[in-house]
């Protein structure tokens, strides 16, 4: 018998939650004894069963006279790890025991529960009541999980701020479960932890703590309910209303000999749910007071750009200003002009390898996240541009001590910090006129560049995706590509990653007009609902087609929900964005079919030779070994001489399609000449690649018709023995290989014997 526990190691207060359990069930005209016992077999706890007519407990006088078989009893059920029995007749009132032992899943004992009675009152059978003790005890755990997780949150609704209320929690959750430590993270309203707005138990002696590593982890993760880490990391997202608050984190490290079990799990889901009212209540008066000083901030640096153009004011407030509101953040300003700024700026350097985020944001003239080894840490980067009327004049970069999570929120803010900062350099009230119209320009123009840039289609609708959703602050975007039949448009990418891969019928409108008639569409509900649309309802629609030539090959939307959103700008806008995606996109997939022709064999499928030879280049470069089979049709010029060439094509392109069926995926073959292909097998060994040449053997010739075999050499590479090889040094080997197997019959395999 296992009791599910060292959770919350509150034995003796779980059995007395146990008891009304227990009497609910025995007689009650039925005398007896119900104790518990430390793991020594010490009396922990005793509880008198009375009957009606007895005012005093005959088995506690029968045990007073002499405890030696109560002792008896419940060393027994120790030593031998089972349930132990004993009728007692030696006394003045002959007693029935009955004791169980409680043990943990690793087997060891931690306590035994007791039950005794008279002989001649047991109208009971003894055994049956202490077998159903586990179930008792469990039954005990979940009311004792209950009553104190509801002391919790009494305790927590005496916090305003959520900081204290979660300190609190995760202390009193760390007393109770007296095992590891307690954590919690906060969320983004994307379920994502923000690892630097968290609080722990966890006592740090070191650089590293378990919290940081687990953090990392599950860095861009949204977080779900799991038990992980061989039972010592339990993780439960708190939500209140569809709105991710906290993870709860409950945490062992793993040199410590304990793991949580379902009472610990269910103890901290109990908890978790039963504070999300109070917490969510506590968070909201903290974002409250938290935007209350951001805005405050913010008003009091427009007031002073309004006043003043003064740089090294409004430079040293932004510098001065960011560490309150993000303690976690170092600040650096590089500055791309000359100034008379009193602060320690650095200058805006590009070169390689220095600045790479804030080059990066200068250039492209948008906020720019990422991550740096600094101090031998992976750490969060944040480089905004200073924006000003005539043109970017540095960058604001923000880092941080570890890896972190930053919002959308704290990211856009930071940038308009920046922003701020840049019109500095300008006069403020003709920079504000303006603002709209450069940033339009600016968006068209970086565009233009990025689209130019890359050739990588992901990177391309990635890109347009996200400048859509920025520059239209729309809740949809979609990216529809025309499928080959023609009557359906596909989504190949989607600001809902869920919606990627749907068809949308080209009949279904608003598709039908720019399809059909290749003309844009704007549209806006004159009421208040929502126009309905298979992929988003909307009440603002806006919708490019793109075109190759004179040819409709998709179409670019912008939705959202809200009435009269986008302005007859947004919508030429978007028109100048549709052509230069669609040419991207062009430029793009003609780019990916003239690389597949350059890469690959017209006739077979399989790869160019020189595709091959980069490829093993590149393996004896990182791989610490490697194998080469090289294969030759036996009597190919026969089959051409007696079948034609055509059928002599059709064998090669069987046997070029048996073997693709032999080899993984990392696996590369290559039509090397004429009729012999090559196969490289990045980190095989010789015997195995042997065997994988004795397969595609096999299916060659009993899988062709008119039926043909094969020769092949294999030679290996490993770097511990052969630090210089060569790709042709590789292919020679083989080469001699393939040549022992045709000198000695063909139809065969050889390995290359160095």
């Amino acid at each position: 018998m296992a009791i599910q526990s060292q959770m919350l190691g509150k034995l003796e207060t779980v059995f007395k939650y146990m008891i009304p359990f227990f009497l609910h069930s025995w007689p009650k005209n039925c005398p007896g004894t119900l104790f518990l016992t430390d793991s020594l077999g010490q009396i922990l706890t005793c509880i008198p069963l009375l009957a009606e007519d007895n005012k005093t407990d005959p088995v506690l006088q029968a045990w007073q006279e002499s405890d030696l078989n109560l002792h008896s009893v419940v060393f027994e059920a120790i030593q031998t790890g089972e349930i132990a029995y004993l009728e007692d007749d030696g006394h003045s009132l002959p007693v029935s025991w009955a004791v169980v032992p409680l043990k943990e899943r690793d087997g060891r004992l931690r306590a035994t529960i007791g039950l005794a009675a008279p002989k001649q009152a047991l109208e009971v059978d003894l055994l049956a009541y202490i077998r159903a003790m586990e179930p008792l005890i469990l039954m005990g755990y979940d009311a004792y999980i209950h009553q104190a997780a509801s002391q919790i949150v009494m305790n927590a609704n005496r916090y305003e701020r959520s900081i204290d209320l979660i300190r609190g929690v995760i202390e009193q959750i760390d007393e109770i479960v007296e095992k590891g430590y307690c954590s919690a993270v906060k969320l983004d309203q994307r379920g994502l932890m923000i690892p630097q707005d968290r609080i722990t138990t966890e006592r740090k002696h070191k650089e590293s703590t378990q919290l940081g590593e687990i953090l990392a982890r599950f860095a861009g993760k949204p977080v779900e309910p799991m038990v992980t880490d061989g039972n010592k990391v339990v993780i439960y997202p708190v939500i209140c209303e569809a709105k991710p608050l906290i993870a709860l984190i409950l945490h062992i490290p793993p040199d410590e000999p304990y793991v949580f079990d379902e009472r610990d799990v269910a103890f901290l889901q109990t908890v978790g749910d039963k504070i999300s009212f109070s917490l969510v209540r506590a968070i909201q008066l903290d974002d409250i007071h938290r935007d209350a000083k951001k805005k405050d901030l913010l008003y009091g640096l427009t007031k002073k750009i309004q006043a003043s153009i003064d740089v090294n004011n409004v430079l040293e407030e932004i510098i001065n200003s960011i560490p309150m509101l993000y303690p976690y953040f170092t600040v650096d300003l590089y500055l791309s002009v000359e100034t008379n700024t009193t602060l320690p700026v650095k200058s805006l350097l590009f070169q390689a390898g220095e600045n790479e985020y804030s080059n990066q944001a200068y250039i492209e003239g948008r906020p720019v996240v990422g991550t740096q080894i600094k101090d031998g840490r992976l750490v969060t980067v944040l480089a905004a541009p200073l924006l000003g009327k005539q043109g970017i004049y540095g960058v604001l970069q923000l880092t941080t001590n570890e890896l972190v999570n930053l919002n959308e929120q704290e990211t856009e803010y930071i940038s308009i910090l920046a922003e701020t900062a840049g019109t500095a350099f300008e006069n403020a009230q003709l920079y504000q006129q303006s603002r709209n119209l450069i940033r339009e320009l600016r968006l068209i123009n970086e565009m233009a560049q990025q689209l130019n840039r890359s050739l990588n289609l992901d990177e391309i609708l990635s890109f347009v995706t996200n400048m859509l959703l920025n520059q239209f602050d729309a809740e949809y975007c979609a990216i529809l590509r025309k499928t080959e039949e023609g009557n359906h448009l596909e989504v190949l990418c989607s600001s809902n990653p869920t919606d990627v891969g749907r068809w949308v019928p080209i009949e279904e409108q608003p598709i039908t007009d720019m399809v059909t008639e290749k003309r844009a569409v704007i549209l806006a509900n004159p009421s208040v609902e929502t126009m309905p649309f298979s992929l988003v309802e909307f009440a603002s629609l806006m919708g490019v087609p793109l075109m190759q030539g004179t040819d409709v090959t998709g179409v670019l939307l912008v939705a959202d929900s809200r009435g009269h959103f986008f302005s007859f700008d947004d919508f030429k806008l978007l028109e100048i964005v549709g052509q230069h995606t669609s040419l991207a996109i062009t430029n793009a997939l003609l780019h990916s079919e003239v690389r597949r022709m350059v890469i690959t064999d017209n006739l077979t499928g399989l790869y160019a030779r020189k595709f091959l030879n980069d490829k093993v280049h590149e393996s004896l470069g990182k791989d610490s070994s490697g194998s080469l089979i090289l294969i030759d049709i036996d009597f190919f010029k026969k089959v051409n001489d007696t079948y034609g060439h055509q059928v002599g094509d059709e064998i090669l392109i069987r046997v070029s399609s048996l073997i693709k069926q032999s080899i993984r995926e990392s696996d590369i073959a290559a039509r090397w000449g004429g009729e012999e292909i090559a196969i490289y097998l990045p980190r095989v060994d010789l015997e195995k690649a042997a065997e994988i040449a004795e397969r595609m053997r096999r299916l060659v010739e009993s899988g062709t018709e008119p039926a043909v075999t094969i020769s092949s050499g294999v030679a290996k590479w490993d770097r511990a023995t052969q630090q210089n090889m060569s790709v042709e040094a590789l292919f020679q080997s083989a080469d001699v290989a393939l040549y022992d197997s045709k000198r000695n019959g063909r139809n065969q395999v050889t390995t290359y014997k160095s």
